[in-house]
């Protein structure tokens, strides 16, 4: 088991079979509000309270996404929301799960154009004319990936910059409901930090 600390509110933990077998669970128990995956979330965050100071405070709630790596491995990332949640908004969906044959190009998961986004390029020149655009101050973070034939854009925006990217990106490629751990983890990285940056900088 892999505990990694993304961000003050974000973990990620890689488990293996292995790690669940130890805990008499197997990966078609994990479902959403099940007795079992609650005890496992709860041994999860003790885990990360203990390894990395991750805690999770009473004014706080928890968005869970867990989706499989490879045939042994599924990757959890959990977020602490500290805003109160939208009255429309279903508790059942801070808790996200890919099945294990779930597909990129199946759109299993609606996930808010928020602060964190990927967007999909068919090809790298529409990526590029789409970072020249954007305004490097509304972009914390960037990298781009190579899964198969396309190039995926992953970018962290600032809380007030994230519409003004999201219009942006739009305009130039396709808006993707998966997370950017997937891509860190299964794709090819191209540049792994300051993306948009970089990018903008091949616009001639």
């Amino acid at each position: 088991m892999r505990i990694r600390r993304i961000s003050e509110n974000k973990i990620q933990i890689i488990i293996t079979r292995q790690d669940l077998e130890a805990r008499d669970f197997n990966k078609g128990e994990l479902m959403p509000l099940g007795p079992k995956t609650q005890k496992l979330f709860q041994d999860l965050l003790d885990l990360a309270y203990h390894e990395c100071g991750f805690e999770i405070e009473d004014d706080s709630q928890l968005m869970v996404e867990a989706y499989p790596l490879s045939i042994d491995s599924i990757v959890i990332i959990m977020t602490k929301i500290r805003a109160p949640l939208d009255e429309e908004v279903d508790e059942d969906s801070f808790l996200t799960f890919w099945p294990e044959e779930a597909d990129l190009d199946e759109g299993y998961y609606h996930i808010k154009k928020g602060c964190e986004q990927v967007w999909s390029f068919a090809d790298l020149e529409n990526c590029i004319q789409a970072c020249s655009r954007l305004n490097p101050e509304c972009v914390e973070q960037s990298a781009l990936y190579k899964y198969k034939e396309d190039y995926y854009l992953a970018v962290v925006a600032h809380h007030d910059g994230q519409k003004e990217v999201a219009a942006i990106l739009g305009e130039y490629g396709d808006w993707q409901t998966v997370h950017a751990a997937f891509f860190a983890e299964r794709a090819q990285t191209l540049i792994p930090r300051e993306a948009v940056v970089n990018l903008a900088s091949l616009n001639k």
